[in-house]
């Protein structure tokens, strides 16, 4: 028997590509939201989950139980987003981080899973733990085809907004002042500090850049599916692989592509792997990446390219160590010159 009994058409890798890319723009909009955050301010933020949440509970509520019109509904989800976040950073990790000292990165990290947890039955209380669902307008949901493929409108804006944020976020980085500032605090804090840049309050602003990309992800991820307390568990985790894997100091860009090719990835192994396991596939480009590491590639490269001489200095490092046993247990004495 096969190890894969799988039909493979191109329809159905299409329709896996399509997907893949439209979430990928999620992952890879998370992760430079995370990566900017962890990057510059060394604070593991995993309230994101949090905030996330919130972005999304915050258009729901204005949109169906206050009535604002559906655009300012979505600017007021995504405002909360950013006002939680930079709150949780001027109340909470600043102040712990002055008080902790070197221990910092640990009391911000449980502070962090604690304001998750808190928060996250906090929404259960206020909103019920049953989902809600953001009804935006009908035209968003309107089916589109593209060859074999098929996806919705809403799915399109979702696309077109995380690159526009992100071409946007690269183009504060490279061309202005503020991102130069951001980069020297990511850089050394200290000696920003010194030439007269305030690294508390560019941490407030990557909490604030952040979270608004968090905000939007969220928002189109509950117009799509429906609003949960525990929505943002997921993404986070997301983020920070992505983060991780493109590295929390590199460009928006190369983070965000980082997140497509993950979620391509993912998509793609539905095609030998049962849905409930793709997930671990992304955990698994992870460990390998991480393994990686640790490894030594230009000596494995040097024995590809030339095994014999590993095998000559191997003979020679086994012979000095018969020698040393030899002169150790009284049969053999050392020769000097």
């Amino acid at each position: 028997m096969p190890l894969f009994a799988v039909t493979i058409t191109w329809d159905s890798v299409s329709q896996l590509l399509v997907t893949g890319v439209i979430n990928g723009t999620a992952y890879g909009l998370l992760g430079v939201g995370f990566a900017l955050i962890l990057g510059v301010s060394g604070r593991f933020h995993f309230a994101y989950s949090f905030t996330y949440a919130l972005a999304g509970y915050g258009a729901f509520w204005a949109y169906a139980r206050v009535g604002l019109p559906f655009g300012l509904a979505a600017v007021f989800g995504v405002a909360v987003c950013v006002v939680a976040g930079v709150t949780i950073e001027r109340v909470g990790y600043r102040t712990l981080a002055h008080q902790a000292g070197g221990s910092a990165l640990l009391a911000i990290f449980v502070a962090s899973l604690g304001i998750g947890i808190a928060g996250e039955n906090l929404l259960r209380l206020t909103f019920s733990s049953a989902n809600q669902q953001l009804d935006g307008p009908s035209g968003f949901r309107t089916v589109l085809h593209w060859g074999p493929t098929s996806f919705r409108w809403v799915d399109v804006w979702q696309v077109l907004s995380a690159v526009v944020l992100v071409i946007a976020l690269t183009a504060l980085l490279r061309y202005t002042v503020l991102g130069r500032s951001i980069k020297a605090t990511r850089g050394n804090p200290e000696l920003a500090r010194i030439i007269g840049i305030n690294p508390d309050t560019i941490y407030l602003i990557c909490f604030a850049v952040g979270s608004l990309l968090a905000g939007v992800a969220a928002f189109w991820f509950g117009l799509k599916y429906s609003v949960a307390a525990d929505m943002g568990f997921k993404p986070v985790i997301y983020a920070f692989v992505v983060g991780f894997l493109a590295g929390t100091a590199r460009a928006p860009a190369r983070i965000f592509i980082v997140g497509v090719l993950l979620s391509v990835v993912e998509q793609l192994s539905s095609i030998f792997l049962e849905i409930r396991w793709t997930q671990l596939v992304v955990f698994v480009i992870l460990v390998i990446y991480l393994g990686s590491l640790s490894i030594n590639w230009s000596r494995v490269f040097a024995m590809i390219r030339n095994p014999a001489a590993l095998w000559g200095r191997a003979r020679v490092d086994d012979d000095e160590e018969e020698e040393e046993e030899l002169w150790k247990s009284g049969t053999s004495t050392p020769v000097s010159l």
